[in-house]
């Protein structure tokens, strides 16, 4: 069957991160290969091909096997020494690495492990630094540019691999003024187009930034603001559920009813059964 299909990324801000390529290196050797302690002023990143061995930091050790990923951010005391008859090792280094909320030169959180596996990313990876060590090695034109492209992909894996997420600081500003607009007006009869207005951007780009940085939509986040208002007070007010419905931004009972049981698989009039019994529990 004929298939022709287009396929566009979000129209999200390029991000400022740009890792400058200093190095990259192949390392086989036999089973008595070690490494003293010693550390850099770059960030350095290896993909572990074959055998095993163990890393030690500051923070400890710890062990690595063919499909791992070992990253030490600038400045970590390291050493190395291999457990396997043989190891296999592609390496490369980066600096310029300026992540918001990292340290200067941290690739990584500083409290993380430095050794991750790769996964299912494991293949496309030694590619890319089988193709970046070929590069290197023939110097053919564009070389650089093209071993720094490939480090800045690796990087991104890493940070994926590591659930690391680079922010724009304005999206987090913007994300920030929209959620203190819910959190000020949920009592009211707000819509997505007043949250998107309050922050003057159209819908659509609004919802799309606010899901990246919250994960989570606007409108499920005005839901949460609304439901935990209403528990606190099913909890500890005697309002019938008309006022609370009322009082969280719902015309009547039976929408706010039909909501809250939706999302909590339970009614406003059981939570308040046992919010009350829980309470009166732990007065006993």
């Amino acid at each position: 069957m004929d298939e022709h299909r287009h396929f566009y990324p979000d129209d999200a801000k390029a991000l400022n991160f740009r890792p400058h390529f200093v190095f990259s290196g192949v390392l086989n050797c036999g089973g008595n290969w070690s490494n003293g302690m010693h550390d850099h002023g770059f960030c350095e990143i290896m993909h572990i091909t074959g055998g095993s061995g163990v890393t030690r930091t500051d923070r400890g050790q710890f062990p690595f096997k063919a499909g791992d990923i070992v990253v030490y951010n600038s400045g970590v005391s390291h050493e190395e020494w291999s457990l396997s008859d043989e190891l296999s090792i592609l390496f490369f280094a980066v600096d310029n690495l300026n992540i918001q909320g990292f340290s200067e030169g941290c690739l990584i959180p500083e409290n993380a492990s430095p050794v991750i596996e790769a996964g299912s990313y494991d293949s496309v990876l030694q590619s890319f630094l089988s193709v970046m060590q070929d590069e290197i090695t023939h110097k053919n034109s564009h070389y650089k540019a093209i071993s720094t492209s490939i480090a800045t992909i690796f990087c991104y894996y890493i940070l994926r691999l590591y659930d690391i997420k680079i922010e724009n600081p304005h999206h987090t500003d913007l994300c920030g003024k929209a959620k203190k607009f819910i959190e000020d007006n949920y009592r009211s009869d707000i819509s997505l187009d007043k949250i998107s207005g309050n922050v003057h951007m159209s819908k659509h780009h609004f919802v799309r930034i606010f899901k990246e940085v919250t994960s989570i939509s606007p409108m499920k986040y005005l839901l949460d603001v609304r439901l935990n208002a209403a528990k606190e007070l099913l909890g500890k007010t005697d309002k019938t559920i008309k006022e609370i419905a009322e009082d969280v931004g719902y015309e009547n009972a039976l929408t706010f009813s039909r909501v809250f049981k939706n999302s909590e698989n339970i009614s406003p009039t059981e939570y308040r059964k046992r919010a009350t019994d829980f309470t009166n529990f732990n007065k006993v």
